[in-house]
């Protein structure tokens, strides 16, 4: 019975993550990628920042400056502003069959040169 169970269960069909953003700090103005790879990905990627989805188009609208990697679920932001710190985390949304995921948060830190 426990393996007709499992053989229900096809593992192989999970989403996971193979790569999690990470706490980062970056200069002002300059290009920042927080990672983001999922294995089996079947769910539309999304990112949040503090909490608020940020959208799941490659080209982010309301967020002009921040784009999904077309390859992966990887955030581009450039040029990098103080109003981007922040706490992001990469999400992946469910499927029939297919639960969501949701990656470990990272806080995104700016700073700047001295007297800037």
């Amino acid at each position: 019975i426990l393996l007709n169970t499992l053989g229900t269960n096809n593992v192989s069909s999970l989403q996971y993550f193979l790569t999690q953003p990470e706490n980062t700090t970056a200069m002002v103005g300059s290009l920042v990628t927080l990672p983001c790879m999922v294995a089996n990905m079947q769910g539309v990627c999304q990112w949040t920042r503090d909490g608020l989805g940020l959208g799941v188009d490659l080209e982010l609208a309301a967020y002009p400056r921040f784009t999904m990697s077309e390859n992966s679920c990887a955030l581009q932001i450039a040029p990098l502003l103080p109003s981007d710190e922040g706490v992001y985390q990469c999400q992946v949304g469910a499927m029939p069959g297919v639960v969501p995921i949701t990656s470990q948060s990272a806080n995104l830190w700016v700073t700047s040169e001295p007297g800037q």
